[in-house]
């Protein structure tokens, strides 16, 4: 039977396919063995495949992409044996093919829709004044590598990363150093994706120890030489397809000459360092002096002739001063040193997570403060801070936090200057906003000219107010390699595109599926070997499932790749990725506000509070004016109506209000929703467990429209506590969106000048919190008030979820999320 009447092929039909996909992703070989020969699955099932055994036959029948080889690499050391010969050690290197890993990306025709084979200068006036950079291909690298291969020649970008991964949790000292490849033709939010398979494992790095090496300087150096030698071997194919091009089938069908060229090389400091053949107390990208990271000013890049020069004349015995002077190590042979097109040092690219997230940030910035305002203040005011959905409360401080991720990080910058806001001094605060303003443009997914110019002013801005650490002895210089990196993060955008399509973040995923699963399904002997068949294996899945995918897919228009990676927000809608199709079908779940194009909002089918007395509104959910409020609200939409709002009145209440943001080029997709949540704590159906607590969100309001639509940004808008969002009832009329019963703040006035944070309190009339009904349609977006602290000690009554009804100043936090940094920065 051919793949014309059964594509499922080895496997007898669609169902017996089905099994094997899954038995694959989620059984390991024991549990599938003792599966296949169960009486139900023998005598019911009834696969063609009856063990383990036969199964892996089949899944061995399966097309495969670039296969594995293993190389065994000797290393002799200066130590002596007993017959005073050089002790050696024996090491594994498993490696791929990476060029036919650039065809096998490059061909998929899943990838079609998301593949760029010609750079593109994109500009977002239509004067053609401001450059956007965002993908691989609107930056200048692209363009400049184009003129230098000859007419018709497509370039493929090839973005490798490696970082060493430990494989077992708790016990054992098993380490896997992968090398992922992938390339900048195919749209960075695919590539960021696991189950796209658009980045692909290309090589396992021998880990020793180099005990036949007698001291640690030795050992040391012998491990730099040997990952050079080992990935000289693995990149050995790009050179002549570098020079030459590979004649390629691409995801459209179209042939092309491709040219695999490496573009950007992703690694965390101390691996940067490594390819870079220097020192880690050393820049790896440029030659500035070890003493003078901390000095705002450019230094020369690293030259790529010069520094191979420069070990070159240090491996036949001469002193370079080049040699100290520029940090390197005596790594003779680097592997880059013959890759065509390639400036390594160039190709060295910004690493958001260890260098801002966790180095900047967390091990600097966070610590300083910590230091001015004291560990015990400083977890208070965290315990203290505002709810907002989605935002982490650290319950017990910061302080007790023992393992940080990346999220705790991110945790904690959107609160920060609330927490500091008061507590230091003004020149420290300044430094420390423009330490977080860098860090959030730096996370843009798209850039013009004019966001990299306020990058540029952050930084100025930090430089220009350091000083003051020293001043408070919490630092003597700020020589941190760390803190120096982030003066070329701008050039690297410009270069290669924003920088989210070069965070480390990704890799670590990857460690996941391509090491620590492959590891955990291999018997933990000979564990390497075992991984790399693992893996083939489920590729071989992979590409059978998009091969049927596609087969299914002749006569629509293309093949989708819209499935959502799984949510880690409380199972809301997201957005998949930008594709316009996916876009469409959500945005179509949503009512349009009328505001702006593509903003609008959603609520659930039924309410959860139905039939509500006044009385419980008053009470429950705080809206004390609900009456007045909706009467006011009922003259203005039904001035000739003659039923007045009642007392005896029952109401239909909603949770909560859910809002698609409009599009923002700087910013993600997935970052567009909000949830305003207005309830009173929920009783828990676990009597064990506590009630779901209360939460009153807070939310702009567009309060005069024209305005608005005429000056943008903030003007118009005005901040208020949702309390009610509810049905009117139909007896008043007939009115198309549902209502929300909110508390005002006042108007927003120009920002504190020390702080330049907007400083609001509750606006009241008659000595009341001012209510009032609107429609949920003028609800523009979540807002997020940060208690307004002071310089003394944070008040023992405030909580985390009634600080908003106990303080009486509050700022408004304009990095909660992208959208309102975004608006807040442009004011």
């Amino acid at each position: 039977m051919g793949l014309e009447s059964n594509p499922w092929a080895p496997f007898s039909d669609e169902e017996e396919w089905g099994l094997a996909e899954w038995l694959t992703k989620h059984v390991n070989k024991t549990a599938t063995d003792e599966f296949l020969k169960l009486p139900i699955t023998r005598n019911r099932t009834q696969p063609s495949y009856t063990s383990n055994y036969t199964f892996q036959k089949k899944l061995d029948k399966l097309p495969k992409g670039p296969g594995w080889t293993c190389e065994i690499i000797t290393s002799i050391g200066d130590r002596l044996d007993g017959d005073q010969e050089p002790l050696t050690e024996r090491h594994e290197l498993w490696r791929r093919d990476p060029v036919e890993c650039v065809h096998e990306l490059i061909g998929n025709p899943a990838f079609k829709d998301y593949i760029a084979y010609v750079p593109e200068k994109v500009y977002s006036d239509a004067e053609g004044k401001t450059r956007v950079y965002d993908e691989t291909w609107t930056g200048d690298w692209w363009w400049k590598m184009q003129e230098r291969l000859p007419s018709g020649a497509v370039v493929a970008p090839v973005i490798l990363a490696s970082d060493k991964t430990n494989l077992t949790r708790f016990r054992g000292d098993k380490s896997a150093w992968p090398i992922y490849l992938t390339i900048g033709n195919i749209k960075k939010d695919i590539r960021h994706q696991p189950s796209k398979h658009a980045t692909v494992l290309i090589g396992y790095l021998p880990i020793s120890k180099m005990h036949h090496f007698k001291d640690h300087k030795s050992r040391q150096i012998a491990r730099y030489r040997l990952f050079h030698n080992c990935m000289r071997l693995v990149m050995e194919p790009l050179i002549d397809g570098g020079h030459a091009g590979v004649d390629m089938i691409c995801a459209d069908n179209n042939v092309r000459r491709i040219f695999p060229i490496l573009a950007a090389y992703i690694a965390d400091h101390p691996e940067q360092c490594l390819i870079a053949c220097c020192k880690e107390n050393h820049c790896p990208r440029c030659v500035v002096g070890r003493n003078e990271r901390g000095d705002h000013m450019d230094s020369p890049l690293r030259d790529v002739s010069e520094t191979r020069a420069t070990l070159e004349r240090h491996r036949n015995g001469e002193d370079p001063h080049l040699f100290e002077d520029q940090g390197l190590r005596a790594i003779h042979y680097p592997f880059w040193a013959h890759l065509p097109h390639t400036d390594i040092f160039a190709c060295i690219t910004p690493d958001i997570l260890h260098q801002l997230h966790k180095g900047v940030f967390k091990d600097h910035i966070v610590s300083w403060c910590a230091s001015i305002i004291s560990d015990t203040e400083l977890d208070a005011r965290f315990w203290a801070m505002s709810q907002f959905h989605g935002l982490r409360h650290f319950q017990h401080g910061i302080s007790t936090v023992s393992q940080w991720t990346c999220t705790e990080h991110k945790e904690m910058q959107r609160v920060f200057l609330g927490v500091i806001a008061g507590a230091v001094e003004p020149r420290v605060f300044t430094a420390v906003r423009a330490v977080l303003d860098f860090l959030y443009y730096a996370q843009y997914q798209a850039h013009t000219d004019t966001t990299l110019a306020r990058m540029q002013e952050a930084l100025d801005e930090f430089h220009a107010n350091k000083s003051v650490f020293v001043e408070l002895d919490i630092r003597e210089d700020f020589n941190i390699p760390k803190l120096h990196s982030m003066r070329h993060y701008i050039q690297s955008i410009r270069s290669l595109g924003s920088a989210d399509g070069f965070n480390s973040e990704s890799p670590e995923r990857l460690h996941i599926d391509y090491a620590k699963d492959a590891y955990k399904a291999s018997s933990k002997v000979d564990y390497i070997a075992q991984m790399t068949h693992w893996l083939e294996l489920q590729e071989a899945v992979y590409r059978h499932r998009i091969f049927l995918d596609w087969v299914s897919s002749q006569g629509r228009a293309h093949l989708s790749l819209d499935v959502p990676e799984d949510s880690d927000d409380d199972g809301e809608l997201q957005f998949a990725d930008d594709s316009e199709v996916h876009t469409r079908d959500l945005l179509a779940q949503f009512i349009p506000s009328d505001l702006v194009t593509s903003h609008g909002y959603r609520v659930a089918k039924s309410c959860p509070f139905p039939n509500v007395s006044v009385s419980r509104l008053q009470t429950a959910f705080g809206a004390i004016d609900f009456i007045p409020a909706l009467q006011t609200f009922l003259n203005h939409y039904f001035p000739h109506s003659s039923i007045s709002a009642s007392q005896y009145d029952r109401f239909d209440v909603f949770k909560s209000l859910l809002l698609v943001l409009p599009r923002q080029t700087h910013i993600s997709d997935l970052k567009r929703l909000n949830r305003l949540r207005a309830h009173p704590a929920i009783p828990n159906r676990n009597q064990r467990k506590l009630p779901s607590p209360a939460h009153f969100d807070i939310a702009f309001v567009v309060e005069d429209r024209q305005l608005w639509q005429s000056e943008g940004h903030l003007h118009g808008m005005r901040l208020a506590q949702i309390r009610v969002v509810f049905k009117l009832p139909s007896h008043y009329g007939n009115f198309p969106h549902p209502l929300a019963y909110i508390e005002w703040f006042r108007p927003l006035r120009a920002p504190e000048p020390a702080t330049g944070l907007y400083r609001l309190a509750r606006s009241t009339r008659n000595q009341r919190r001012f209510g009032a009904v609107i429609s949920v349609q003028d609800i523009f977006q979540a807002g997020h008030l940060m208690p307004r602290f002071g310089a003394g000690k944070v008040d023992a009554s405030w909580l985390s979820g009634d600080v908003l009804e106990r303080a009486d100043e509050f700022y408004v936090n304009p990095y909660i999320n992208f959208h309102l940094f975004d608006t807040m920065q442009r004011l």
